[in-house]
């Protein structure tokens, strides 16, 4: 026979009861009145224990039945549970790709933006280089047109010094040639024709070559028209016409 549960009181009315039985075996001249009481009493406790064993069934059949139900209940509520989840994952799944895109976009807007940018700024690179150089090109010229003006005015300077020195030479020999004539008697002039004034033509021919000579050198050339260097002083000045050092040291060809 399997073993089944007793609740603590039915073991309890058993175990008086086998007491009973036990304590009234060895005495046989008990009465029948006691023995119907055990009687009775044993069969309420069969009953009580036949219906102890029966709630106890009923308790593990809705014990074993309700374990099974709750998984079946609970997968489902996990299956919601996993269909919300992935309801959400889509959603922010879609914002992100939406996100992306219009990142994308935008970045695209700013490329072609900075290629347009990086396009203009080369375009005026280029023309601010092709200005400068033309600048350069104007300026080079400029410079160049200014140190021949300023070589042109020195010559030019130069030229009107050495013309003023030529004028002042000649000047000054017309002055003796005036004073010469002015000094020159008749008698003079007809010694010097004589035969014998040999000494006295001379004299006077070497006075026409002097003033010759003089005159020679005052005339004025363009083609030997000397610049003075910048970093030198200024020229020194023509010896005075009509001064010793002048008359002696103006030699020219002999006529």
């Amino acid at each position: 026979m399997p073993y089944a549960f007793r609740p603590p009181h039915v073991a309890g009315a058993l175990a008086l009861a086998a007491a009973l039985l036990a304590a009234g075996l060895p005495a046989q001249a008990q009465q029948a009145s006691m023995e119907e009481r055990l009687r009775t009493q044993l069969r309420l406790v069969s009953s009580q224990l036949q219906q102890t064993q029966n709630e106890l069934a009923q308790l593990k059949a809705s014990g074993a039945a309700s374990p099974a139900a709750a998984p079946a209940a609970k997968p489902a509520e996990d299956s919601e549970e996993l269909r919300k989840n992935l309801a959400s994952s889509r959603g922010q799944l879609a914002q992100e790709r939406a996100a992306r895109e219009h990142a994308q976009a935008e970045l695209a807007t700013l490329r072609e933006q900075a290629r347009q940018a990086i396009a203009q700024s080369q375009a005026r690179e280029a023309q601010v280089r092709a200005a400068h150089q033309q600048l350069l090109g104007l300026a080079n010229a400029s410079e160049a047109e200014r140190q021949r003006l300023a070589q042109s005015t020195t010559t030019q300077g130069a030229a009107v010094q050495q013309c003023e020195a030529k004028n002042a030479q000649l000047y000054a020999v017309g002055q003796e040639l005036l004073r010469a004539y002015e000094t020159l008697d008749v008698g003079a002039v007809m010694g010097a024709r004589q035969p014998f004034a040999a000494q006295t033509r001379v004299k006077y021919e070497q006075i026409a070559q002097q003033y010759g000579d003089r005159l020679y050198e005052g005339k004025f050339d363009a083609r030997a028209v000397t610049v003075p260097a910048p970093a030198s002083g200024t020229a020194p000045a023509a010896p005075a016409a009509g001064s010793p050092d002048a008359s002696s040291t103006q030699a020219g060809p002999q006529r």
